[in-house]
């Protein structure tokens, strides 16, 4: 049994311990309470993007490495920018390729020229987006807002193509089909681009959902221009533009025919 000199040293020491700490806790919340950080644009993107983040336990962020976010700051004004310059577009206009190019334009500052140019922001931005969009699946049961941002993670997917050269341009109709296709197809891009199993089960559910395909014609009789994919016709130059009958596509070709020629000259030009 310790003597009752050592259990009193002890006991003085932990006293001692402890009010040490309660003070630079002290320390720590008047300083924060002298210097407040002031809400400006980046905190307020960072902090966003946080509480997101913070919500998708218990898988932890489905990939995302939250532990980057210090370095990573500007990226969270981006998503934030962004998202919000969409979503505002999208009210004024329906078309979601415009929508997506005008939030593009009101994010082309030089404040956000560090993303654009750095493949690894890139890649965060849209690793960001692919979470969100787990999350909306699994926790929230909201598949309409998992639709939006599945077509924000592949913008930036193929944003990043066209940087790295893999691909001549963004393709809108893979974007069209996230947007408006069938939970097969939107559940296995996800599903595809995490490093966890938690859209597994899920999958198992949808698998044999019909995968349908946007037809590219915007005068279309069918609706909401949507029929099953493999049912589809393509165009047997650029093979990016897809039909959903003969009719359609000749009807297109006087639009799509400049598009079109753009598309394989620069695809021409690509690293084979």
């Amino acid at each position: 049994m310790p003597s009752r000199k050592k259990a009193m040293g002890k006991a003085k020491k932990a006293a001692k311990e402890e009010a040490a700490a309660a003070t630079q806790a002290k320390a720590g919340t008047n300083n924060d309470h002298q210097s407040p950080t002031r809400p400006t644009l980046t905190s307020r993107g960072v902090d966003n993007v946080l509480r997101g983040i913070e919500s998708m336990k218990p898988c932890i962020t489905h990939g995302f490495r939250l532990e980057l976010l210090p370095t990573m700051r500007i990226c969270g004004v981006f998503i934030d920018a962004f998202t919000e310059a969409y979503r505002i577009s999208l009210q004024m206009e329906s078309n979601v390729i415009t929508a997506l190019n005008a939030a593009s334009a009101v994010c082309n500052k030089p404040m956000f020229g560090p993303v654009w140019n750095d493949v690894a922001k890139m890649e965060y931005v849209m690793a960001y987006y692919v979470t969100k969009g787990v999350k909306y699946i699994l926790d929230e049961g909201r598949d309409d807002m998992a639709h939006n941002f599945a077509v924000f993670a592949n913008y930036f997917e193929q944003t990043i193509g066209v940087a790295n050269k893999t691909q001549p341009e963004v393709i809108p109709a893979k974007l069209a089909e996230l947007l408006n296709g069938d939970m097969n197809t939107l559940v296995k891009y996800f599903r595809q681009h995490i490093p966890c199993n938690c859209l597994d089960e899920k999958y198992k559910e949808v698998k044999s959902i019909t995968k349908l395909g946007f037809c590219c014609y915007s005068e279309c009789p069918i609706p909401n221009r949507t029929v099953e994919r493999k049912k589809m016709l393509y165009c047997t130059q650029c093979r990016v533009a897809n039909y959903c009958s003969r009719e359609c596509q000749v009807a297109h070709w006087p639009d799509h025919k400049d598009g079109c020629l753009k598309y394989m000259e620069k695809k021409a030009k690509l690293p084979i």
